[in-house]
């Protein structure tokens, strides 16, 4: 991965820059889980990209043991020197939440702000976290429309090609799935949430 793109990632958790409702977005998912995880839970956040969510998790929650899955190394890298100071709570590792295996041990795992989205075995997806642990997903919603999917992927540094009901082309990151109800409720969930722009849902184990 190049470093125009790494950079482009790394802009989907800069609050300051992204569009109001996908911050307010980042705050209620982040805020969720400070609420509702058990004590001393181990969590594995898939997509941790550079570590600012663990660590925005982990500011709120210092109890929880925290691993970041991710599948680029220089994601992987830069996440470890930013939570290098809390190197005994939050840790990184290189892995693809579809291969069977490469999730880490863990109660939980948690896949946030349409992470799901960009994978395109969702399926395989699912099924591995269900596997591992208990999952918590978030995703973009019908809320999330053409205008704002503009606004957010021009504040990340690229253009949207293409819009539908269920995809979004975009010139750099490819297509992005957007989920309707339906679908997640599909899922078997637990318990679903509306989120500002989309859903986010609790599963249990396979």
């Amino acid at each position: 991965m190049g470093e125009r793109m790494t950079k482009t990632f790394q802009a989907c958790d800069d609050l300051e820059h992204i569009p109001q409702q996908n911050a307010e977005n980042y705050r209620f998912e982040t805020d969720y889980l400070i609420r509702t995880l058990p004590q001393h839970a181990r969590v594995v956040q898939v997509g941790s990209m550079d570590g600012r969510r663990a660590l925005a998790l982990y500011a709120g929650r210092p109890d929880l043991k925290i691993i970041g899955l991710e599948i680029e190394s220089e994601l992987v890298e830069i996440a470890q020197k930013n939570a290098a100071e809390h190197a005994d709570s939050i840790s990184f590792v290189r892995g693809d939440v579809t291969r069977p295996g490469d999730i880490p041990e863990c109660d939980y795992v948690v896949c946030l702000n349409n992470t799901l989205g960009y994978i395109p075995d969702r399926d395989r997806a699912i099924t591995e976290m269900r596997k591992s642990a208990k999952a918590i997903i978030s995703v973009y919603g019908e809320v999330f429309d053409w205008s704002l999917a503009c606004d957010y992927f021009v504040s990340l540094g690229t253009d949207v090609i293409e819009f539908s009901d269920i995809e979004i082309t975009t010139k750099d990151l490819g297509t992005i799935h957007r989920f309707t109800k339906e679908e997640v409720v599909s899922w078997g969930a637990g318990e679903l949430v509306q989120t500002p722009i989309g859903y986010l849902v609790r599963l249990s184990m396979l």
